[in-house]
């Protein structure tokens, strides 16, 4: 009889026992997978940075994709206002870089790097300036930007603003340090000065004079400080024309 109590004691004990060890393994193992997936971050791309850019190039193509074949949406124009929105592509073809741009009617597309200055601001030259390799007026450089060029401005020092842009006498995209008080950033100054150097490239003097007089005759442009520089090429060019007319009558 002893021995019968005995196991009916230590029985249930064993038993309680072995099951007690499993429940503690199964609640660790739950515990330590669901520790595993709280614990597991997702990483996130950082966002593009969108800023405001100016292109200085004009009629540059903005394309649907990034390479020289895709779509062609549209033009920029030199001195046009863009938004950078922060995505560059290079083209495996060509190895040249592009940005993605929204224009002003929410036209977005890819243009080449190189037209495109991201968190610049346009200007342009109110008469011939000096160009600097540094903010330092022992740093001159022997070239100058004429007046009514265009460039982007793309940070300052003092009075003195890093520029970039195609000179009128250069063959490509060039920058410097030049003196702020050569420049003007006003809208109106900028659209002169592209439609002022375009109608004096025509060769022909009737087309350029037509062209030139089109830009007086808008009162939207009035207010620019090149309407007397462009005026009085106008005047200049009437007198050379009357000129034959008044030697003829001297010799009659």
């Amino acid at each position: 009889m002893k021995l019968q109590s005995i196991l009916a004691i230590a029985l249930p004990v064993f038993l309680f026992s072995c099951g007690g060890g499993n429940t503690t393994e199964s609640s660790n193992t739950e515990e330590s997978t669901e520790t595993t997936e709280t614990t597991e971050e997702v990483v996130e791309a950082p966002e593009a940075k969108v800023v405001d850019a100016v292109c200085i190039w004009d009629k540059v193509s903005v394309r649907a994709t990034p390479d020289p074949k895709g779509k062609w949406l549209t033009s920029m124009s030199i001195g046009e206002k863009v938004t950078f929105l922060g995505e560059t592509q290079v083209d495996s073809v060509d190895k040249k870089t592009y940005y993605k741009v929204k224009l002003a009617d929410d036209t977005e597309g890819w243009s080449r790097s190189e037209f495109v200055i991201p968190e610049g601001t346009v200007a342009v030259f109110l008469k011939d300036t000096e160009i600097y390799k540094r903010p330092d007026l022992l740093t001159k450089a022997e070239k100058q930007y004429s007046q009514m060029d265009i460039v982007a401005v793309k940070s300052t020092q003092d009075d003195w603003l890093e520029v970039t842009g195609k000179r009128a006498e250069g063959k490509w995209i060039e920058k410097g340090w030049v003196k702020s008080g050569n420049i003007s950033q006003d809208q109106i100054d900028v659209a002169v000065a592209k439609f002022g150097t375009q109608a004096l490239a025509q060769e022909d003097d009737d087309k350029k004079m037509e062209a030139l007089q089109e830009i007086l005759d808008n009162g939207d442009l009035a207010s620019s400080q090149f309407i007397p520089v462009l005026a009085q090429i106008v005047s200049e060019m009437n007198s050379v024309e009357e000129l034959p007319a008044i030697e003829n009558d001297s010799v009659q």
